[in-house]
């Protein structure tokens, strides 16, 4: 992380007024990088009741400090400092904590009253399914979608996979009905699910908008977050796809 990147926790509230922790990662930037000023990611950590927390995601945060970008961790409801409980299968309460974050970046909290800052949903694991539930709002600041380790599940990865196939379901509606383009990287020994589900469900179960997939070579899902081999390959992957859907939507 260069040595002007700073870190600080903030609090914010979710739509039913549980108190969040966020993680905040940025910089000083100079006033002509319009772009940097204007794109947020915000990362949301694995399945609170099996460990995850909004530390896993901080390797990604500072990579992408690395390259002039800002972050937040989310701290889902019942983790860290956060108030409220978290829940096996994810929630629409739990997707409100995303997007309680990325007021953060709209009202000037973040972005210095920036209405138009684009926020782009990172999620780990379980939290790609939260930013799933997020994304049934609508919510105008988001630019984009991105899951690391998607678990979709699968019948082939045994226990694990059956287990994902039923936990986390509930949200898949919410994103295959959404247009905001999706990029799914996928660790390719990931013990939940398959890279050929993956396939499957980007070239076949989701019809909405850009959606791509990318493949980890030699990761499995508990690396995903924390190999700093992989974690780099992922911010290249992540900033390539912003960058090409920015210009998209300049062009159109």
């Amino acid at each position: 992380m260069p040595p002007t990147a700073r870190e600080w926790r903030h609090f914010t509230a979710s739509s039913d007024g549980t108190r969040i922790e966020c993680l905040i990662t940025d910089f000083p930037r100079a006033e002509d990088e319009k772009r940097a000023r204007e794109d947020w990611f915000i990362l949301v950590h694995a399945h609170p009741k099996l460990g995850g927390c909004r530390q896993m995601m901080l390797p990604l945060a500072r990579s992408l400090a690395a390259r002039g970008h800002g972050s937040v961790c989310v701290a889902l409801r019942g983790t860290s400092e956060s108030l409220g409980s978290s829940t096996w299968r994810g929630s629409e309460a739990e997707g409100e904590d995303v997007l309680a974050a990325c007021a953060l970046a709209a009202n000037g909290t973040l972005a210095g009253a920036n209405a138009n800052a684009r926020c782009h949903l990172v999620g780990y694991s379980y939290g790609g399914t939260i930013c799933g539930y997020a994304l049934k709002r609508k919510h105008p600041n988001v630019a984009s979608y991105i899951a690391i380790g998607y678990p979709r599940g699968s019948y082939g990865c045994g226990l694990y996979g059956v287990g994902a196939k039923w936990l986390m379901r509930d949200h898949f509606d919410a994103l295959a009905e959404s247009e905001t383009p999706k990029l799914f990287i996928h660790p390719e020994r990931d013990e939940f699910t398959t890279v050929k589900t993956m396939e499957t469900l980007v070239e076949e179960k989701l019809e909405r908008g850009v959606r791509e997939l990318r493949v980890l070579k030699g990761a499995d899902h508990f690396s995903a977050a924390t190999d700093a081999r992989v974690v780099e390959q992922t911010v290249d992957w992540i900033l390539e796809f912003v960058a090409r859907c920015a210009r998209r939507e300049d062009s159109s």
